[in-house]
């Protein structure tokens, strides 16, 4: 009886001890669980197991989901395995990876599915970008766009999340989705997204610049140029070539516009206030532009006088030959009782004052001499007084 009592004690003793190392671990509980037990095995293994669970939990949701479509339960433990999804097995095989995912992110209606995908694939991208994450975001964007007239939040996730990692084709997406104008329930997120893409492809925003009309070109100006969020430097270099686009459009065919002749004044106001010194050569050229658009009552007054100062500062003292040269011109005119505009010849007499070459010396003495308002003749003796000797 002992004899047996004490076997009895080795046993439950032996059992006990076998039992408490084969107690149930969140990989034993996966295994063996129910879905939402599944699901906790998930949340409550630390780092490292629940990575290698993560791994099981995608591989049985898509073993099954097309068993259990659109099951509320399964999307859970699809959400929980791959939020909890090892980047490692990322960096290893990313086109597997992605796959998978693609794979439930087609396969599954629920919007909490589609958004973890995206976000696992930004999370993805902070470490190890590749081209099949970028690819998949385009891919889905643009036939979204192309299908849909109704967008979630699955949409502007993707969109968000190719502004920071989207590559040229994103950007051309993007650009060309906004363009249209088609999309006002996205208008934010695009406008936001092309935004962030242009510093990085600025190349291709510049091409389109060569390419476009003037309507197309208009609306580089409102979206890039006038959007606070693009870089100073950004909106120089677009304002640059929009001017030096428009300027070469009129010229080869010969029309100029009220709506032209704003537009380069805007441009060129732009490059002013940025100190956009690059522009010199293409500031003199524009001195004509101008001036033919002043003369066919496209500019005001006000306005030509605007881009003479802006050209003052930007072109520096390369402007002072065609600043003296159509002072003089104006000069002519008074000389024969024809008064020539005094909002712009005061304008030139003080670019040619700021500027202080001496070579002005004659242009401005013989202003004195004319019949001009004192006004005028006041501004063109303090002109004189500010040459440099």
């Amino acid at each position: 009886m002992k004899r047996n009592i004490f076997c009895l004690t080795i046993f439950l003793t032996t059992f006990s001890v076998f039992a408490a190392s084969t107690k149930m671990t969140p990989e034993i509980k996966f295994i063996k669980g129910n879905i939402q037990e599944k699901i906790e095995s998930v949340k409550e293994a630390d780092k490292k197991a629940s990575e290698k669970i993560a791994v099981k939990a995608v591989d049985f949701v898509l073993e099954n989901y097309t068993i259990i479509t659109n099951d509320r339960d399964l999307a859970g433990l699809a959400i929980a395995g791959i939020y909890a999804y090892p980047n490692s097995k990322f960096v290893e095989e990313p086109t597997l990876t992605i796959n998978k995912l693609a794979s439930i992110f087609y396969g599954f209606n629920d919007e909490n599915v589609k958004l973890s995908v995206i976000e696992k694939i930004a999370n993805f991208s902070q470490t190890n970008s590749t081209p099949e994450t970028i690819n998949f975001l385009n891919t889905f964007v643009k036939s979204s766009l192309d299908e849909k007239s109704n967008f979630s939040s699955v949409e502007k996730k993707a969109i968000q999340v190719l502004s920071q990692i989207g590559n040229e084709e994103s950007f051309k997406i993007i650009y060309d989705s906004l363009k249209s104008n088609k999309y006002s329930a996205l208008t934010e997120e695009l406008t936001n997204s092309v935004v962030l893409l242009s510093e990085k492809y600025s190349n291709v925003l510049i091409q389109n610049i060569k390419d476009a009309n003037l309507a197309e070109n208009q609306w580089i100006y409102s979206t890039f140029v006038e959007n606070s969020k693009i870089s100073l430097t950004l909106k120089s270099e677009i304002a640059e070539k929009l001017l030096n686009i428009s300027m070469i459009n009129i010229r080869d065919s010969s029309t100029i516009s009220k709506d032209i002749a704003i537009f380069q004044l805007n441009n060129c106001k732009v490059l002013y206030e940025n100190n956009w010194t690059r522009s010199s050569a293409l500031m003199i050229s524009y001195f004509e532009v101008a001036k033919s658009e002043f003369n066919a009552n496209f500019l005001s007054e006000q306005e030509f006088s605007n881009a003479i100062l802006y050209i003052e500062k930007l072109a520096s003292k390369n402007a002072v030959k065609i600043f003296t040269n159509y002072l003089e011109e104006l000069n002519g005119m008074m000389d024969k009782g024809n008064l020539p505009s005094v909002n712009v010849v005061t304008a030139l007499i003080q670019a040619l004052g700021a500027l202080g070459d001496k070579s002005a010396f004659d242009c401005l003495l013989y202003t004195t001499y004319l019949n001009y308002p004192e006004s005028v003749i006041a501004k063109a003796r303090s002109a004189l007084s500010s040459l440099k000797w």
